[in-house]
């Protein structure tokens, strides 16, 4: 029986006018159960920064930079996506716990695959500290450090559609996704898969209905059906590069400007815009192995219906359809695919291949940002991973941290090291543990809290440690006070324990805070200890 999971995609496109969210259940493989979907719109304000975004993030020479304000943009943006993903849960009514992974693919602000570099911004572990939910983003760098494209990646997604569509089996489909830019995917009769972008989608038609007469889009085409082409203009465009090119290339937005206010009227231009996008997807599909007989029309893109009637008129050898008419959820198509390939990245399967984005073997790629034990209003619990030692070692490297600890002694990296291994086999045996403590707003490290079994007393410990730097904030309280409720709502004990040194004053005022009754002193490691007990509510 397959081992489906369940996840949720975010998708903020090109086109830069919201994020798109489905919940798909599947294995990452031929199993794909669909589930519903919204969109969230961005204000305009929020539009207006995205694109100014795209101006800043042309300095950007390595991926991780942040040039001017993308750093508060980004932040602004995973904030918006944490807030769409509540939104979503609420109104379909699942819970957090019963979602597996969220597939964030950030917004795309630079991707130049000539020179290896693509930059999604979108911060995941901050999605994943708000969401409270196991993230998995980053999917396209691991393609370029491989030889590929970065794009596109929704192939694999397409491939496990192509496979179910009713009266199409064993023929050559087509999946075209017109976004803000344009891309394809092609399925073979024997299943081999080619895909690439197109050329321009949306972008130009948006970019020139919005500078011509203020309105983001042209609805349905309405616009474009009253004008006329401008051949010369349409020329250009066609005469671009990209389409004389035997070398299929991914296309960042910037590689195509849109026309300028005095080659065209508005209903002109929007017409002429249309009959580019169409135009664009007909000639790319000059490089595939063979002619497909299906078109599936996926994105904005589908409901202008002035592209779709020079899309068929084009390609008459092949039925074109919008998604909807296979029951496909157009607008939510490449949302779907990112749940999807969250699953598959998990699972180690690949994501990109030779045929899709030109990756020398297929890889699997993204980077996932592990579900939180706990968040409250300011901290989050989180499992231990491969580099905390040096953080851990740093938390115990003074003298004031290191005496209220069991060895009395500054900690070494080693060390630090064996701790995490013995706390992760406690969470094993016991199902809980110490976790590592970082900031919900940005991730610092705070510190250690959480539980450990002692056995000579069949009793589970309270324990926290603070970077001395993080003192006097209110941490202890807040980690604690939150533990506490975690424990008596996960575990079935009656009670757990919490030990502190006399000196330790800071610490005994946070167990009295808490409510914690004194019970008889007991011997630890370094000497005798004051031991508070709480107790589950009655």
């Amino acid at each position: 029986m397959a081992d489906l999971k369940t996840a949720i995609g975010l998708m903020s496109g090109t086109s830069m006018d919201g994020i798109d969210i489905a919940l798909v259940r599947t294995d990452g493989e031929g199993v794909v159960e669909r589930g519903p979907a919204m969109g969230v719109a961005y204000e305009p304000a929020f539009r207006k920064t995205l694109a100014q975004a795209l101006e800043t993030a042309t300095s950007i020479r390595h991926r991780e930079e942040r040039p001017g304000n993308l750093g508060a943009v980004e932040r602004a943006l995973t904030l918006r996506h944490a807030s769409a993903v509540g939104a979503f849960l609420r109104k379909v009514d699942i819970a957090k716990k019963d979602i597996d992974f969220i597939g964030f693919h950030g917004q795309t602000v630079l991707h130049r695959p000539r020179e290896g570099l693509t930059v999604q911004i979108g911060d995941g572990g901050l999605l994943a500290r708000e969401t409270g939910i196991a993230v998995v983003h980053d999917m396209r760098a691991n393609d370029m450090a491989h030889g590929g494209q970065g794009a596109p990646l929704v192939p694999a997604y397409h491939a496990a559609l192509a496979a179910g569509l009713d009266g199409f089996a064993g023929q050559p489909v087509m999946f075209v996704n017109i976004g803000g830019i344009s891309n394809l995917t092609f399925i073979g009769a024997d299943g081999t898969i080619v895909a690439y972008d197109s050329g321009p989608g949306n972008t130009l038609i948006d970019q020139w209905v919005e500078a011509q007469a203020g309105i983001p889009y042209d609805a349905g085409g309405a616009i474009a059906s009253e004008g006329g082409i401008v051949a010369s203009m349409a020329a250009r465009y066609l005469g671009h590069p990209f389409f004389t090119s035997e070398k299929r290339m991914s296309l960042d937005r910037n590689d195509f400007r849109p026309p300028s206010s005095g080659e065209a009227g508005l209903h002109d231009g929007a017409r002429t815009l249309a009959h580019v996008t169409a135009a664009a997807i007909e000639r790319s599909m000059r490089h595939l192995p063979e002619k497909p007989k299906l078109i599936v029309v996926c994105g904005g893109g589908r409901l202008n219906r002035v592209i779709m009637a020079d899309l068929a008129e084009f390609v008459p050898e092949a039925r074109v359809a919008p998604a909807e008419t296979f029951g496909f959820n157009g607008d939510s198509m490449e949302a779907e695919a990112w749940a999807y390939l969250a699953v598959r990245s998990s699972r180690g399967l690949p994501l990109t291949f030779p045929g899709t984005t030109g990756v020398r073997e297929p890889v699997s790629g993204g980077v996932l940002a592990r579900r939180p034990v706990l968040t409250t209003e300011r901290l989050v619990l989180s499992l231990w991973e491969p580099g905390d030692a040096r953080s851990l070692a740093a938390l115990h490297a003074v003298p004031e941290a290191a005496r209220f600890v069991s060895t009395g002694q500054p900690w070494t990296e080693d060390y630090a090291q064996s701790r995490i291994d013995g706390w992760l086999e406690d969470l094993a045996r016991f199902g809980v543990t110490k976790y590592k403590m970082t900031a919900r707003d940005d991730g610092r490290f705070i510190g250690r809290a959480g539980f450990g079994y002692v056995p000579e007393r069949d009793v589970f410990e309270l324990g926290y440690s603070i970077m001395p730097d993080e003192w006097g904030k209110g941490f202890a309280t807040e980690i604690a006070r939150g533990l506490a409720g975690w424990f008596f709502s996960n575990r079935r004990e009656p009670r757990f324990v919490a030990f502190a040194y006399a000196e330790n004053h800071a610490s005994i005022r946070v167990m009295r805070k808490l409510g914690m009754t004194e019970i008889a002193p007991a011997e630890v490691p370094r000497g005798w200890a004051r031991f508070f007990e709480l107790r589950r509510a009655r």
